[in-house]
């Protein structure tokens, strides 16, 4: 016996505003309630088939509002019927579509009793030109994510087709326990990543079921005689970064959506990946593109009948990067064993032509999913591979003297004729100081600036510090990219000269040399040598290959800066200078090196940072700043210009031959 909801038996225009209500509610259910039941069974419907055949349909071409535009019932005094008219927006992930309904109303249906106004119900009540057999097709047309690339067009980011591993269930065998050990034996998987995976609720005996992507190279015939039940491989596209580790803290990486990412971006859909890290999430808007499909109307055999709505995939854009990934590359061989970095650029252009960071980590495995020891293994390294260490805040040491002789020859407390008598390797002002010094490592009695910078006498910019003293040398240092925010596309921590202004003569003195709180970023700090290289204007940096002209800031007079210059180049000329291993008989090369202490008070012992600056001056192509930490009784800031000589030879041969 038939059983039926009670429902509102009202007026035909109460039946058809409810009706119109709820279909704009996507109350499937409750809409149906007013449709008459012989209608639906004359389609072959139940209602509560129909409610999920609409609630598929809508949630596929993801629905999120349907707007009532305009509506109106007439009475057809010949049919003794109601015909209501009604055009809706539908917002779907293709953009609005705009279409008209007509609904006809007939007193009676045998779930009444005969009584009230019921909808004759039809396929066009889905879709208007909707006939009975018809479906609706709903496919997503993907956007080819774009590249990223280096100066010379090759990749830094990429898709590529590798192989995923899966499993077809129905193939287990009877010892299904036994067949999932003895795959994740063999593929080095937790056996909770089959068991989770099969245990979805879509999963059945003759379905694909994913379990891990394969590295890039993997071949199917290399398992070729092996028993691994159930096993079956399927060809995928994914992101690829041809340089895996060397980049990895500059170009970042993509991994899945998850919900939270789908709360606050509800353009993604599940499966969706997103960037997530370094220029991969800072450019996720202009690389991933937009998303096309196509909504239409296919009778029974699947023949397309009309299109509702077409919109093509529009492929992501390209970036292109001022870095040259060969260098990149070069350096970051150069840096292993050692935890630091290495960064270069043009001085003329502003053009960063390299980032690296060691150790580092390979972001195809963030893309495919890391095994528990490869996690392991990267997170509890005391080296910290995610610790992006070119963008990280380090006291530049000897380094920043090169800024103080600039600050020095501006006001006019240093000249060239200007020499200092010192005696012994430590010196404090007065008694005032304390038990605390000023050392320095070679014990010349008298010096000059020049000679100052090659020997990287502490004693000397300390007590040229002091007689400019604080507020003459804090104005001038901060010019020096202190105040500026670098438009850079990379989170850059920001430097400080203090904490909160140089407030004794200790100070003072300890930062003269690039002590004390004086923090940069190896970016920052190779950007504050531009200004000896270009005539007294600093450069800002850029990263993205748009040929605009670099933008320059003068903080010093093309006089100071050559002095300065020039000063630089006998740090690599004079036998004694501390980077006189740099010297080279295809370029003449200017450089400070330094090394920073980092202990908490004077005479204990502790921890040392090793850098140099170094760059061509007879056609300014490249600086290279380099930070290698830790280099105490290991050749100090020798040890870091050794690393950096045969970078900077193979990049000024291949400069030559070009």
């Amino acid at each position: 016996m038939w059983q039926f909801l009670q429902v509102d038996q009202g007026s035909p225009e109460q039946v058809f505003n409810d009706y119109v209500k709820q279909f704009s509610e996507q109350n499937f259910d409750g809409m149906l309630d007013h449709a008459s039941i012989e209608e639906l069974e004359n389609y072959n419907y139940t209602k509560e088939n129909l409610t999920d055949k609409y609630d598929a349909i809508f949630t596929g071409m993801e629905a999120s509002s349907i707007s009532v535009l305009s509506k109106e019932l007439q009475y057809d005094e010949a049919s003794k019927e109601y015909e209501g008219r009604f055009n809706v927006k539908i917002k779907t992930f293709l953009g609005d579509i705009e279409t008209a309904y007509k609904a006809n109303f007939s007193k009676g249906d045998r779930g009444n009793n005969g009584k009230g106004w019921k909808v004759k119900w039809d396929p066009s009540m889905i879709f208007p030109g909707m006939e009975k057999g018809d479906k609706i097709n709903v496919r997503t047309f993907s956007p080819k994510r774009g590249e990223i690339l280096d100066r010379h067009g090759n990749p830094m980011a990429m898709d590529t087709e590798v192989y995923e591993m899966g499993i077809i269930p129905g193939k287990l065998g009877s010892a299904k326990e036994e067949s999932i050990k003895k795959l994740s034996d063999y593929f080095d998987l937790p056996q909770e990543t089959f068991i989770q995976a099969l245990n979805q609720k879509w999963v059945s005996d003759d379905v694909f079921v994913p379990i891990a992507t394969m590295p890039k190279g993997f071949q199917v015939d290399s398992i070729a005689g092996e028993d691994l039940p159930g096993i079956s491989f399927q060809s995928k596209k994914v992101r690829y970064y041809p340089d895996k580790e060397s980049s990895a803290h500059l170009i970042g990486y993509v991994k899945e959506v998850t919900l939270e990412d789908l709360e606050k971006a509800p353009e993604y859909t599940i499966g969706d990946y997103i960037g997530k890290s370094g220029l991969e999430e800072v450019y996720e808007k202009q690389l991933r593109g937009k998303k096309g499909g196509i909504i239409q109307i296919q009778d029974e055999s699947g023949k397309q009948k009309s299109i509702i709505k077409k919109v093509d995939a529009v492929d992501g854009e390209n970036i292109n990067l001022t870095i040259d990934s060969t260098l990149q590359n070069e350096m970051y061989q150069a840096m292993k064993q050692d935890a630091g970095a290495v960064t270069a650029m043009n001085p003329v252009t502003g053009e960063m032509l390299a980032l690296v960071s060691y150790p580092s980590f390979d972001p195809n495995l963030m893309v495919s999913g890391m095994t528990v020891e490869q996690w392991k293994a990267y997170s509890e390294d005391p080296k910290l591979p995610f610790l992006s260490r070119f963008s990280s805040l380090y006291a530049p040491g000897s380094t920043f003297k090169a800024i103080t002789a600039a600050i020095g020859l501006t006001v006019g407390t240093t000249f060239p004729e200007k020499r200092r008598e010192i005696s012994g390797l430590r010196w404090k002002k007065d008694n005032s100081w304390g038990g605390y010094y000023v050392t320095r490592v070679k014990d010349v009695p008298s010096v000059n600036m020049g000679e100052a910078l090659a020997y990287s006498d502490n004693i000397y910019f300390a007590q040229e510090a002091l007689e400019m003293g604080a507020d003459v040398f804090e104005e001038h240092a901060l010019t020096f990219g202190f105040k500026e925010g670098f438009s850079l596309p990379i989170y850059l921590k920001k430097s400080q000269l203090s904490n909160n202004g140089i407030r004794n003569e200790i100070l003072l003195a300890d930062s003269a040399y690039g002590q004390g709180e004086v923090l940069m970023s190896p970016v920052h700090l190779g950007i504050a040598f531009t200004p000896f290289i270009n005539g007294g204007d600093m450069v800002m940096p850029v990263l993205l290959d748009d040929e605009k002209a670099p933008v320059r800031k003068t903080i010093i007079t093309n006089d100071v800066a050559n002095r300065v210059k020039e000063a630089l180049i006998q740090v690599v000329q004079l036998q004694g200078g501390t980077a006189h291993n740099l010297k080279t008989n295809m370029e003449i090369l200017g450089a400070k090196t330094g090394t920073a202490e980092l202990k908490s008070k004077k005479g204990e012992d502790g921890l040392e940072n090793g850098f140099a600056v170094v760059f061509d001056t007879k056609s300014p192509s490249i600086l290279i700043t380099a930070l290698v930490e830790d280099v105490k009784n290991r050749g100090e800031s020798h040890y870091v210009t050794a690393k950096i000589k045969p970078i900077l030879h193979h990049y000024l041969t291949r400069k030559e031959s070009n």
